[in-house]
């Protein structure tokens, strides 16, 4: 449902639909549960605790930090990776310290968010090597959550069952229990004897060195893992399915993502548009020198990625861009493009991404539907007032204020309902109302997650207030 920039108050304009479902109210006298302890979990258990809101986090891992804690068993964190957004737009709350560098490496990353949690005072709340392994509703509303503690000693304190009254998901979008892997490729690849690993399971070059390693797939996180192996690898090769537009990170010594933030909402789209197509060619130039079709869709239709070092290796050689892998049967790379040879490789990194998987959010994509339908604001379960998911929303700029955003949204609406809110009520009746899809202008060719950052966190927002009143 395409919205304009006020998407608050177009969905509020909107006729409730007719349902039987009445959300009976959760059962407010027990605590919330909070899983996960990263950006988006930190950001909701703060929103929480400052609405009054009881809860308990639970963590895995043992401190706080999600996948910018390297250690974390699900990380997909590696040697040397910062931030893509730059430290101008990735915060919580508050900024980052101004003599740290643009982009944010691994460990200040990790850092920030452990003295966020200490400046907020919720690190007591959070239980800590202890994992969500499912939950039940109760006949009166609540949940029944099965959890493991993996740092218990004795096997009788690995498991128990507790009742909250509803589950707020901080699970993520990047680690490696959601990895992406496409099937026939992957069966080949191991098949044949390659060794083969996703993107998220990869750490440091050095294993790679004197090997011939294929890289499938261009995101951020492919291009920049492509550029550190060819250092020591003795070929590397990058295949490419759907050339995306690739950005400078830095335009005039300013980080790209706080330049749109700080460019004036009036400027007309043309002079915005053309001003940085003519800044994006003196600083990465065209596409056919890297040996790239131009992208078939508009730089605004599809996320791009940012050049922290692939363009200079493919230009000097260090890495060689082919086709869309088509076959990897018997060792060998065959490629779409038929002037391209086949090649023979070591190693094969599917950069592939990551599926959105959170738990008890029902979705048949057999049925073309999308996760980001299943959820009202992106943030609440359509049939259950007790579910919220804290679920990360791709856009030009960092996420981590839109995670506050989500947070203070959820957090109003528990508080609102524990004390009997007339816009909490008035919400449930709502949930299953077409969410607008928040892009405005932007990610026409891009999933539900994708959108404009100023109309969804205005969005957020303007709902947090109404169900505050």
């Amino acid at each position: 449902m395409t919205a304009p920039r006020d998407a608050f108050r177009f969905w509020l304009s909107q006729a409730p639909p007719p349902t039987s479902d009445t959300c009976p109210p959760t059962d407010a006298s027990l605590p919330l549960l909070v899983v996960g302890a990263g950006p988006a979990g930190l950001a909701g258990m703060a929103a929480l605790r400052r609405a009054g809101v009881p809860f308990t986090g639970i963590e895995l891992h043992e401190d706080v930090g999600g996948i910018w804690d390297i250690t974390n068993p699900v990380s997909s964190v590696y040697e040397g990776m910062r931030t893509v957004t730059s430290r101008y737009t990735t915060y919580l709350g508050m900024p980052a310290p101004s003599d740290w560098p643009d982009y944010i490496p691994h460990a200040q990353a990790r850092e920030y968010l452990r003295k966020f949690a200490e400046n907020e005072g919720i690190l007591p709340q959070i239980e800590f090597q202890t994992r969500y392994l499912g939950a039940e509703k109760t006949p009166r509303g609540t949940w029944n959550v099965t959890l493991r503690r993996t740092g218990a000693k004795r096997p009788d304190e690995k498991y128990e069952v507790r009742e909250f009254r509803g589950i707020v998901f901080a699970t993520g979008a990047h680690h490696r229990e959601v990895q992406s892997v496409p099937d026939d490729l992957g069966s080949q690849a191991g098949e044949a004897g390659l060794n083969v690993l996703h993107s998220s399971d990869y750490k440091h070059p050095q294993p790679f060195a004197g090997r011939r390693v294929l890289i499938v797939g261009v995101g951020n996180s492919g291009s920049d893992i492509a550029d550190k192996i060819s250092h020591v690898a003795k070929r590397t090769i990058l295949a490419i399915r759907t050339t995306p537009w690739i950005n400078p990170q830095t335009l005039f010594g300013t980080p790209l993502d706080k330049m749109t933030r700080d460019t004036p909402a009036w400027f007309p789209r043309w002079y915005k548009l053309s001003t940085f197509h003519f800044a994006r060619w003196l600083t990465v130039g065209g596409f056919r020198r890297l040996g790239l079709r131009t992208p078939r869709h508009s730089i605004n239709d599809r996320l791009p990625i940012g050049d922290r070092g692939i363009v200079k290796a493919i230009l000097s050689g260090r890495v060689t861009v082919r086709s869309q892998v088509t076959s990897l049967a018997g060792g060998a790379a065959q490629f779409a493009d038929p002037s391209q040879a086949a090649e023979s490789v070591d190693d094969v990194i599917f950069a592939t991404g990551f599926e959105r998987r959170y738990p008890l959010l029902e979705i048949d994509p057999r049925q073309g539907s999308e996760v980001s339908e299943a959820l009202a604001f992106l943030a609440f379960h359509r049939r259950e007032p007790g579910l919220a998911y804290l679920a990360e929303a791709v856009g030009f700029r960092g996420c981590w204020p839109v995670f506050c955003d989500q947070a203070q949204a959820v957090a109003a609406y528990f508080a609102a309902e524990a004390r009997g809110g007339r816009n909490a009520r008035d919400f449930n009746l709502r949930r299953q109302s077409p969410t607008p899809d928040f892009k405005g202008e932007l990610f026409a060719k891009s999933d539900g997650f994708h959108v404009d950052y100023d109309i969804y966190s205005r969005a957020l927002r303007d709902l947090a207030g109404w169900l505050a009143r």
